[in-house]
């Protein structure tokens, strides 16, 4: 019963960290390669979020989905791990997407300024 709750707190976060990549790849707000390097990311975090309790309980020589073990702090830790990861990584993506902007912007502002001064 632990281990759905530990699925069902964290499996919704790492849904919508996938949907927000595919969103922003399909706005062309992100790179090809970044895209394939945060789809990596996420998908490496559903499958150990998924694969590694039933894994550990099986080389413990207990059930796969015996959650005796597990416990609500432990549950809370890797929920709010899962969470940080998403928000750093989110706002890492809004500090380049913002430096991006600025440098177009400066650029463009250079322009203009070059051809008022040549006129």
């Amino acid at each position: 019963m632990r281990y759905i709750i530990l699925l069902l707190l964290n499996v919704p976060i790492i849904s919508i960290a996938i949907l927000n990549i595919i969103t922003k790849f399909k706005l062309r707000k992100i790179t090809k390669r970044r895209f394939k390097i945060q789809m990596i990311l996420w998908a490496t975090a559903l499958v150990l979020l998924i694969l590694s309790f039933p894994v550990y309980n099986i080389l413990n020589g207990g059930t796969p989905f015996d959650s005796a073990e597990l416990s609500l702090f432990d549950i809370m830790q890797t929920t709010a791990i899962v969470f940080l990861i998403y928000t750093v990584n989110d706002l890492r993506q809004k500090n380049e997407q913002n430096e991006k902007r600025l440098r177009d912007l400066h650029q463009e502002l250079s322009i203009i300024l070059s051809d008022d001064n040549k006129k």
